[in-house]
């Protein structure tokens, strides 16, 4: 009898992290010319500001967050809304909208290394953003892939959680 327990292709779950970390790279020097460095990382730390969206399709059910420290997050929020007139009670907004459409773009991108894994197409939800939590809960047996990255403005962590099932 089979063991209960989901078995995940290693080096299935390595590659997709590596394709999210390489689109990720590209956006933030592409569209802001921030560069990204990879960090070791010892736990998955959540920081100021986190987006989490779905991503599924066939063989991919993984949820993606990326966890942004708030430097960063200001940044991106000043690069986004460059030229708009925004009054002081709208900037908490903006600065979510910034950090959901960032991920978005980056996570639209990437469908399109995932495509080839699964032919039946991903669907993602629309971003969810929290503010300043401290953990996100998880399915047993879950794969948890996390990928800490740097650049001169903050750090961000991008998490993996959920299944990839083998094709």
């Amino acid at each position: 009898m089979q063991n209960a327990a989901v078995i995940f292709d290693e080096k299935l779950i390595a590659n997709i992290m590596q394709s999210l970390k390489k689109r990720t790279i590209a956006y933030f020097d592409g569209e802001f010319g921030i560069s990204v460095d990879d960090s070791d990382l010892d736990s998955f730390n959540l920081f100021d500001m986190t987006v989490i969206i779905a991503m599924t399709g066939g063989v991919v059910n993984l949820l993606v967050a990326f966890s942004f420290q708030d430097d960063l997050i200001n940044a991106l929020y000043e690069r986004v809304t460059e030229g708009f007139c925004i009054q002081p009670d709208e900037v908490e907004m903006y600065r979510e909208a910034a950090a959901g459409e960032v991920v978005n773009t980056i996570l639209g991108h990437w469908t399109i290394d995932l495509q080839k894994l699964d032919q039946q197409g991903i669907a993602m939800t629309p971003p969810v953003i929290l503010d300043r939590v401290n953990s996100i809960r998880h399915m047993k047996d879950a794969i948890l892939r996390t990928q800490a990255l740097n650049t001169p403005t903050g750090r961000m962590n991008i998490r993996l959680l959920g299944k990839v099932d083998k094709t």
